[in-house]
């Protein structure tokens, strides 16, 4: 009997630590970025994200009710556009960095909410419309300090006192 009670405990373990392994490492080599999505109003429904990764991978979540839980690999360069269905708002492009040491096996979450600015409320001059095809931040995280951080600072200054310029913030 003791026997057979180590037979089931050696083969319950065998089948059960791949999962376990695989579940663990699943877990730890993503960022995870949670946000919501709002305007001048309130949260803004049925918005696209396109992740578009620098080695040609692309793909598209749908939030319906102005939530989203995004999982990005780690070492890829990744801009996420974040795309209003009613055609009503600007797009809004954020660039990650999630390049980081091997030895680093996880980061904490990013909180990330977007401001979709209506297109009703901005009286953009036509040659100025180009800026919004820039993200507003390249993120980047400092694993020795912990926090995320924009690697190009003063090129988003620009950008935003570009945007701020037309009245929105």
């Amino acid at each position: 009997m003791l026997n057979l009670f180590h037979s089931l405990k050696n083969i319950l373990f065998v089948l059960l630590i791949p999962f376990l392994i695989n579940g663990q490492s699943n877990a730890d080599t993503r960022l995870h970025i949670k946000g919501k999505t709002f305007n001048s109003v309130g949260k803004v429904h049925n918005v696209s994200i396109r992740i578009v990764h620098d080695d040609g991978v692309v793909d598209t979540i749908l939030s319906n009710n102005g939530k989203y839980n995004l999982h990005l690999e780690f070492n890829h360069k990744i801009l996420l556009e974040f795309e209003c269905l009613d055609d009503k708002h600007y797009i809004k492009r954020i660039a990650f960095n999630t390049e980081i040491p091997n030895e680093i096996q996880k980061i904490p979450f990013f909180d990330l909410t977007i401001n979709l600015v209506e297109k009703r409320l901005w009286n953009i001059k036509d040659e100025d419309l180009g800026i919004l095809d820039l993200p507003v931040a390249y993120l980047n995280y400092d694993y020795k300090k912990k926090i995320w951080f924009d690697k190009n600072a003063k090129y988003s200054r620009i950008i935003n006192k570009k945007i701020k310029s037309y009245g929105i913030y």
